[in-house]
């Protein structure tokens, strides 16, 4: 983790960031003729009070930082973490800096800057000052992490005030040539710098709310560009989210519910937090939600239509319909909602109400309708078919107890019949005489000992829809 307030190399080398080359050449020299001997050297700028890290001054160390101040660009960067010595104001402040007295520092910048307005006498105490904040604000964990409460909130909004108001200036050209940067600088891309440098150090330990609770408190131009840059990487990550789960679908229809469920998973934080940054009325933030329940949606609606079931999918089109925003997206997420519920229901045993149907059986239901009659002769005309009525398992079970129950009876005593008989008469005759005589009483009996399961065959749904169409179970006699 690279610790980008401790290890600032214009501290590492001791010096204000305005320090000629010369006296940079000087120090850096002298440390490494320090680390070759196994010395350590200290400086008045070290300032070891605050809640900084030790510097890290071995001879590999010096090297690398001696090669950061070559380009006027660098300069500028490490500047905005660090001090300048350019009036006499800041020699004064520094001074008492230095013999650990951080209140008249502050005391001392605040004086110059009294009035409000940056000019070229102050430049430099806008920088030195809010530099000075930021470094007060760092807890005693010394990995360069700021405290998050209210209050220390509240201060750190202040020195980034000040730090934007110094970007936003006409007098920032001043402070370049100030550290002695002559080369035209980009001050956004600058500006773009810092704003990721303070986003990084409070990803650390702040959450969004925090991070957000801080965007309220800085100025209203400052704010929006601070959110505009915070939202960038959520909205890009949105987007692609979703174009990533479109392509993927196209290709394969029953990776639909995966692909949804993951595209919410995978979104959720994101979208959280650009709804407290943005807020739900933010054209931007509709226009996002809106893709994003579409895409979701067309997961579910895709999977249904390859496979015809997506009731594992229903919390999903709920949580479309949460954060629809358009009555066409709102009203899609409705159907789809309805649409589930229904296959949802038609799916569970319609005999017990709890348990899904069993789909691998089904009970074969015959049913007859009377078509024509007549008296003078005496007949009867109809029709039938057979209705595949599903049940769960336990219930397929009851409905066929009858059937199999009253076969075996109804067998069981047509064979005991034929052999008695038989060998009473001692005549195959009297054998089939008495299978047909077993067949009749066994049917009987065989009704009367097995379980009744009218009620469940009459009660199905497409049974109903048949009787209710003038279909009846029994065949119609004469």
């Amino acid at each position: 983790m690279t610790l980008f307030l401790s290890e600032n190399p214009f501290r590492t080398i001791g010096l204000p960031s305005n320090s000629g080359l010369k006296q940079i050449q000087k120090n850096i020299s002298k440390l490494k003729a320090f680390s070759k001997l196994g010395k350590e050297v200290d400086f008045d700028y070290d300032l070891n009070f605050l809640n900084l890290s030790k510097i890290d001054r071995t001879t590999e160390k010096i090297t690398k930082v001696e090669s950061r101040f070559l380009l006027d660009e660098n300069k500028l960067k490490y500047s905005l973490f660090w001090f300048q010595k350019n009036s006499p104001f800041d020699e004064v402040a520094l001074s008492n800096l230095i013999k650990s007295d951080t209140s008249k520092a502050i005391e001392i910048w605040d004086k110059v800057m009294r009035k409000g307005e940056l000019n070229q006498a102050n430049v430099t105490a806008y920088n030195n000052s809010s530099s000075l904040l930021l470094f007060l604000l760092l807890d005693s964990s010394k990995n360069d992490q700021f405290y998050n409460d209210e209050k220390a909130i509240s201060k750190l909004a202040i020195a980034l005030n000040r730090k934007y108001k110094l970007f936003d200036s006409e007098y920032f050209k001043e402070f370049c040539f100030i550290l002695g940067i002559t080369s035209d600088i980009n001050v956004t891309e600058i500006q773009l710098f810092f704003t990721e440098t303070i986003l990084s150090i409070l990803n650390r330990n702040f959450t969004s709310n925090q991070i957000h609770f801080l965007i309220k408190g800085l100025n209203e131009d400052v704010s929006q560009f601070f959110s505009g840059y915070l939202v960038k990487g959520p909205l890009l990550n949105i987007k692609k989210q979703i174009e990533t789960t479109s392509k993927i679908l196209e290709s394969d229809n029953t990776k639909g519910i995966v692909l949804g469920k993951s595209l919410i998973k995978n979104t959720l934080k994101d979208l959280k937090f650009l709804k407290t940054t943005l807020g739900e009325e933010s054209y931007q933030y509709e226009n996002l939600t809106n893709n994003l329940s579409n895409q979701i949606l067309q997961c579910g609606i895709n999977y249904f239509n390859k496979t015809g079931e997506d009731q594992a999918y229903l919390g999903s089109y709920k949580y479309a319909l949460s954060i629809a925003s358009n009555e066409k997206t709102i009203l899609r997420a409705k159907e789809a909602i309805q649409h589930c519920e229904e296959e949802k229901e038609a799916n569970i045993c319609s005999c017990c109400s709890v348990s899904p149907i069993y789909k691998n059986s089904s009970y074969n239901l015959t049913i007859y309708k009377e078509t024509k009659r007549t008296y003078f002769p005496q007949r009867v005309e109809y029709s039938h078919g057979t209705l595949n009525l599903f049940f769960c398992k336990s219930c397929l079970a009851k409905a066929t107890e009858k059937d199999s129950t009253s076969q075996t009876i109804t067998w069981a005593i047509a064979i005991i019949a034929a052999i008695v008989i038989g060998i009473a008469s001692e005549h195959i005759g009297g054998a089939i005489l008495g299978g047909v005589i077993g067949l009749g009483l066994g049917s009987f009996i065989g009704v009367i000992f097995s379980a009744d399961n009218s009620s469940i065959i009459r009660n199905h749904p497409t049974t109903k829809k048949y009787l209710n169409q003038g279909y009846q179970l029994n065949q119609p006699t004469a």
